[in-house]
């Protein structure tokens, strides 16, 4: 098979093949961590209202860390910084605002630790790449959530500068940059700090669906994100605040909340009579909200007697309706094992919401009888509680027993909830997901085993991953599709056809590829079209199709029939699954 257009493909012009290095500066950036979902700061931790009032007299708010003190600064934080998008063909720009154009010499120059980079047999400079049509001067935004730990990964936004002559970002690659916290002084420039928080790298993702002749929706080809592409390099700072500044109180609150975390280096230190400095623990990096809420209800009288007196109280204030249920949860586990015999009493009580909240904060203590419990909420199409337990399920992570519940999900009628109960099983990282990386850095494929209709699902926050619901996919002859701008032909005229041909064009070069066969099933549809552009003893192994463009491919060929299973695209806003959203307030400076 002649394959000079792979050729072609991956070895651009000097210039170009530069993309190569992006990639691997990328790989810093992509490396595994744990993935930040910012919607989750929208709600609170149990689907409902957490915390009382400052001055109730319910038993879930008097005598606690949280009726003496708060935290500082929590709100999102904005980062930003100037980046480079690669791998753009002719569709970059030529042109940058000098003052940008500075700073990005010296970050690509920091980066290298050099001048002139070599490419081949050809040294380029930093100012020869940011003027090559095949890349585009960028701002990257994001924003890091309060008590962010080193490592986190979260979504940035990238738009090409106004004023230059970049085309389009699809298709293009963020060269690693640097972002820290900034301040918008107007539309077109931004006061940066100076102080690295984070960095950014990866593919730019734009909405794949926006350029279809039938789209709701259009989608400035300039505008894009990269998903999972921001990761935190500085844990955000959390403080306690005290309301009234005391020594002995602040002493109290250090003493309580290290009496809570036994073992482990000092999460509380009282630095001063007005605060106390947070160290998140490392058992709640992947649920940092959670544990900023339970500090905030934990008791601080331990006289005796003390705990068995407001379990009572707490299990008589938690079957009222108006009863701040969350938060008395959040307090009964703070108690710990104690709390378990009046837990246990309200797991059968009558009321929904007893029963869901009790079970919240039984799995929180892993007692078992409470995964049961929260099971029979999980999978009750009536319950008030379904979709907020099946999350809570996926938070028992200390609980190899809370998985099976949540296994049972993956057959539920509900397509929301059969994604839903996914979603928690990546978390724990479930045995019972097939999982492969598929083109590098390119996206994750997921198997998973399920007996009702095949689905497929694609997220577009967090990380780059297509979810396969089911194992025996075909594509249904005949078959056509061509993406809008002409990057990929499938094709299957004939009914009898036991192969697809597929058609490459080069983005860069606009080489196309000779026929290419490829099995009818999906999976190894997903892994060609999706591969790096290589080959093997004359047989094509990948094209190389960015993330965005294969969610597009399957998504039409799911909604022509051609795919017998349907297509599910992650909602932005997961607030129809988990409750009504908080919005966040100014961006935060602190760190």
């Amino acid at each position: 098979m002649e394959l000079n257009w792979i050729v072609a493909f991956r070895s651009r012009s000097s210039l170009r093949s530069y993309t190569c290095l992006a990639i691997m500066m990328s790989s810093a950036v992509a490396s595994t961590g744990c993935t930040f979902d910012s919607d989750r700061w929208k709600r609170l931790d149990l689907g409902v209202e957490a915390t009382a009032p400052a001055g109730a007299s319910s038993a879930s708010h008097r005598d606690t860390i949280g009726a003496s003190a708060f935290y500082e600064g929590m709100a999102a934080m904005r980062v930003s910084g100037y980046g480079l998008v690669v791998g753009l063909g002719r569709n970059g720009s030529t042109d940058c605002p000098k003052r940008i154009f500075d700073r990005l010499v010296q970050d690509i120059e920091k980066q290298f630790r050099s001048g002139p980079t070599l490419v081949g047999s050809t040294r380029i400079t930093p100012g020869q790449l940011i003027r090559d049509p095949d890349t585009a001067v960028v701002m990257v935004r994001g924003d890091i959530m309060p008590g962010t730990t080193t490592g986190t990964h979260f979504d940035v936004a990238v738009s090409a500068i106004p004023g230059t002559d970049a085309r389009s970002l699809r298709g293009g690659r963020l060269y690693t940059c640097e972002l820290d916290y900034s301040v918008a002084t107007s539309p077109d420039r931004v006061r940066h700090s100076g102080r690295t928080l984070a960095l950014a790298a990866g593919p730019v993702f734009l909405n794949p669906f926006a350029f279809d002749d039938d789209a709701a929706t259009t989608s400035n080809p300039l505008e894009g994100y990269t998903i999972g592409g921001g990761v935190v390099t500085q844990d955000r700072r959390v403080r306690l605040v005290l309301t009234e500044p005391s020594y002995s109180r602040a002493v109290q609150v250090e003493r309580r909340i290290n009496a809570k975390y036994p073992g482990q280096a000092k999460v509380a230190d009282a630095i001063s009579p007005s605060f106390i400095k947070i160290r998140i623990p490392k058992e709640s990096h992947g649920d940092t909200e959670h544990f900023l809420l339970l500090l905030r209800h934990l008791f601080l009288p331990q006289r005796p007697g003390f705990v068995a007196d407001r379990c009572r109280e707490l299990a008589t204030e938690i079957v009222r309706p108006d009863a701040p249920h969350g938060a008395i949860a959040l307090c009964l586990e703070g108690i710990g094992p104690a709390a378990l015999p009046t837990l246990g009493s309200l797991y059968s009580h009558h009321r929904d919401y007893v029963s869901f909240h009790a079970a919240a904060a039984g799995l929180r203590l892993e007692d078992h009888v409470a995964v049961e419990v929260m099971a029979l909420h999980a999978a009750d199409p009536d319950s008030p509680f379904r979709f907020q337990a099946v999350r809570a399920l996926g938070r028992a992570s200390k609980m190899g027993t809370a998985a099976t519940p949540l296994r049972r999900l993956l057959d539920d009628e509900d397509p929301r909830v059969r994604v839903a109960a996914y979603e928690e099983l990546a978390r724990r990282h479930d045995m019972s997901l097939q999982t492969t990386t598929v083109g590098g850095d390119n996206f994750l494929l997921e198997v998973v085993q399920t007996s009702r209709r095949p689905m497929i699902y694609a997220k577009r926050s967090g990380e780059r991953r297509i979810v396969v619901f089911g194992t025996e996919l075909n594509c249904i002859t005949p078959v056509f599709y061509m993406s809008v701008d002409g990057a990929l032909t499938i094709n299957a005229a004939d009914p009898n056809d036991t192969k697809l041909t597929l058609v490459r064009k080069s983005p860069l070069s606009g080489s196309v590829s000779p026929p290419i066969p490829c099995s009818r099933d999906v999976l190894d549809m997903i892994e060609l079209i999706g591969g790096e552009p290589e080959e093997h003893n004359g047989t094509v192994t990948g094209l190389g199709l960015d993330y965005g463009s294969i969610v597009h491919v399957l998504h039409t060929l799911c909604n022509d029939n051609v795919i017998n299973a349907d297509f599910i695209l992650e909602e932005e806003n997961a607030a129809e699954l988990f409750g009504p959203a908080r919005r966040n307030r100014r961006p935060e400076s602190e760190l």
